[in-house]
């Protein structure tokens, strides 16, 4: 098997399905924080893989806006808020989803049909700091303690990506990103695709400014 980009219209789809969860957490969530969200590569659908017929995954960054309770020193206690908030909302969507799952880096939900998960999407929470780098929420299973981690190469990420754009170089990088996703498909450390994106960025960025 390997990676390749998928189906436009079955992108859509399930991105409206996303976006009508998404608007019923910000609703449940308003009296805690504001986020903005956004899907990998700047919200870029021609960025998203399917591995042969396994089922295909959005990954969303669930980005921090307003923190109302000063809660940003909890990473703990905003990763159950929102999970428990996801779940009232994947209840509540009359669709067939499994219970959202605290996976290490990001909230996971599968959505299933006739009984075989068909769609994923993974939400990963993120803070933008002061200098402009963004921190993701993470769970330390091993040691059962919650921690923001940096994200490396993560700096005026969108001005770059933007850039690449512009000049006409999009289609080069989106081959680059296909290539580098399905490296890593036979690493047993599975690689988030937005890291893979800003590898990616980072290492085409590189290239082209030495041209």
């Amino acid at each position: 098997m390997a990676y390749d980009f998928i189906n436009q219209k079955l992108v859509t789809a399930c991105s409206k399905i996303c976006r009508e969860i998404f608007t019923e957490v910000q609703s449940e969530i308003r009296d805690y924080f504001t986020f903005d969200i956004r899907l990998i590569g700047s919200g870029d659908k021609r960025l998203v893989t399917q591995n042969g017929n396994e089922p295909f995954d959005l990954d969303y960054n669930l980005i921090l806006q307003k923190d109302k309770k000063g809660l940003i020193g909890n990473p703990k206690q905003i990763k159950e808020i929102f999970i428990a908030r996801f779940n009232r909302a994947l209840e509540n969507s009359g669709l067939d989803f499994m219970h959202a799952s605290n996976s290490t880096s990001v909230i996971t939900v599968k959505m299933k049909d006739r009984g075989k998960v068909v769609f994923v999407f993974d939400v990963a929470i993120i803070f933008e700091d002061n200098e402009g780098m963004f921190h993701r929420l993470m769970h330390d299973k091993d040691n059962n303690r919650y921690l923001w981690n940096t994200v490396p190469s993560s700096r005026d990420y969108l001005d770059k990506y933007q850039a690449v754009k512009e000049a006409g170089y999009f289609d080069e990088f989106k081959e680059r990103y296909k290539d580098l996703k399905n490296k890593y498909l036979s690493n047993p450390e599975k690689r988030k695709s937005f890291s893979v994106f800003l590898e990616a960025l980072n290492a085409y960025c590189r290239l082209w400014s030495g041209k």
